[in-house]
């Protein structure tokens, strides 16, 4: 195969040699094609500098990017407190602990032990010029991280949420950066010893593996915003590739000399070294255990039931949202009662609810739709309300009915209270059967854009349960059309019912 692709590319690269207007146009621009030959030769100025010049500028694009987006306040930004909110839905015990040793791996402490024990065998190896990269990369790194945070001074995320402290701006982020400077550098440093592919691969995909892995541990323990870490990806990788570049093609011009002695015990060497940085990542780990805290919520707001929902929409969002926070289905369903009622009332109106967003929820819902099978209790595709994504769902399946159809809800628990009952909001929709192009490949509901037909269907099932005290209508909008999330089209009459949960009476 590879005798075939290489035979096929230079038949390829005769035939365009070999085409008289490119000749012609090479004979009368000589100094132009022999810069351009030179950008692609074997040469310390070479290909080698042409290709790190090329992705430097690519990242640093991509991170000038998010920058304009955090200055216009756009898409990237906007979608900062949702995915900041979801990823938090995510959290467990265990999970909180392994996100902590992840943030550890960045921490300044952590960083310093490891680059120093690097430095103390890069100069038993004599590698003069890596030890000069990892100094520039790292420090000019952090330099890079504190100019950022000083010109944007971005506020962090609410730490009343977030699992451990956090001090100062919160752009760029500094974990994410310095994991980049310092891992990465290790990565290429490991990659230039290893002689197979298969070994490159191997150590590269590593690489990236903990430093995204780094990167998402600030965004899961609540002291960062998604933007920061994105932006730190770009910014970081800009610096390394240019870091190594740099001094790529600067051993290419100097030759780098390593000792035959040294060579036999490097690698006992650096086993011993790694294990005495495992100990102190370890050590520092243990002694750094994470305190577990019980995130507060607001003290709830208490509304009259006479004016009741008129004054929550006074305040309150009166539609759902997407990612970036577009307004999509108005709230059509208004719920009073504690959350014993709520699961009593639909457990008798024949709804169950659906599975609660987790990475166990998440990864069967992914399993589900790579075999093309239905999930039976999907929590489906999260919607926002209010910057938060919904808690919970509920759903309906009609007997005989296709287990790709369900009737849907989308539910929130509020802040807001009536004669001491909790508020919960929804939006009430018909999962059509799914369909895609070419009938295969991942399932994306078509929703009945009826959603009023849908809202009077839920009133009706609720009016036979015991738990339903009564039924009101509220005017939430105007009559309107719209878009969800994926693009289907609704309309509503812009009303909702205001159902009374109280199971005691029952």
């Amino acid at each position: 195969m590879r005798r075939l692709a290489n035979s096929l590319f230079q038949s390829i690269r005769k035939a365009i040699q070999r085409n008289p207007r490119l000749q012609r146009h090479v004979a009368s621009h000589q100094r132009f094609w022999g810069w351009l030959a030179k950008r692609f030769s074997s040469e310390p100025f070479g290909l080698r500098l042409t290709v790190g010049a090329v992705l430097a500028s690519a990242c640093l694009f991509f991170f000038l990017s998010v920058v304009q987006d955090l200055i216009a306040n756009e898409a990237v930004v906007l979608a900062d407190l949702r995915l900041l909110s979801l990823v938090q839905m995510y959290r467990t015990p265990g999970l909180n602990k392994v996100m902590l040793f992840l943030t550890y791996l960045g921490n300044w402490q952590v960083i310093t032990a490891g680059a120093s024990l690097l430095v103390l065998y890069l100069a038993l190896m004599r590698r003069w010029l890596w030890i000069l990269a990892l100094l520039v990369s790292i420090g000019g790194g952090e330099f890079l991280v504190q100019v950022g945070k000083v010109g944007f001074g971005r506020a962090r995320p609410d730490l009343v949420n977030a699992l451990i402290p956090a001090q100062g701006p919160s752009f760029p982020s500094g974990h994410a950066f310095v994991a980049i400077c310092f891992y990465g550098l290790v990565g290429w440093f490991a990659v230039d010893q290893v002689k197979t592919w298969k070994a490159k691969v191997a150590i590269a995909a590593m690489t990236i593996a903990t430093v995204l892995a780094i990167g998402f541990s600030r965004i899961y323990l609540g002291v960062h915003w998604p933007s920061d870490v994105i932006a730190s990806f770009g910014l970081g990788a800009a610096w390394l590739t240019a870091t190594i570049t740099f001094f790529s093609v600067a051993r290419a011009s100097a030759a780098d000399g390593i000792s035959r002695v040294t060579r036999a015990w490097s690698g006992a060497v650096a086993i011993v070294l790694v294990v005495v940085w495992g100990g102190i990542v370890g050590a520092f780990d243990y002694i750094h255990p994470l305190v577990e805290k019980s995130s507060p919520r607001n003290a709830p707001i208490e509304l009259p039931e006479k004016t009741f929902p008129a004054a929550m929409f006074a305040s309150a969002p009166r539609f759902s949202e997407d990612i970036t926070g577009r307004p999509m289905e108005p709230i059509n369903v208004i719920l009073i009662g504690s959350e014993a009622d709520l699961e009593n009332a639909f457990a008798q109106a024949g709804w169950e609810p659906t599975d609660r967003i987790s990475f166990a929820s998440s990864w069967h819902l992914l399993v589900a739709e790579l075999r093309n099978q239905p999930p039976p209790r999907a929590p489906g595709l999260p919607t926002f309300w209010n910057g938060q994504p919904n808690q919970r769902g509920f759903q309906h399946v009609d007997p005989g009915g296709s287990p790709r159809e369900r009737h849907h809800m989308h539910l929130w628990d509020t802040d807001y209270q009536v004669s001491g009952r909790s508020v919960w909001l929804g939006t009430v929709h018909f999962d059509k059967e799914a369909k895609t192009k070419s009938g295969r490949g991942l399932l994306i509901h078509q929703v009945d854009p009826d959603i009023d037909k849908e809202r009077e269907a839920l009133r009706a099932v609720l009016l036979q349960s015991n738990c339903t005290g009564k039924i009101d209508e509220a005017i939430v909008t105007e009559p309107m059309t719209g878009k969800n999330a994926i693009g289907n089209p609704f309309f509503t009459d812009g009303k909702a019912i205001v159902a009374f949960l109280d199971c005691r009476q029952g």
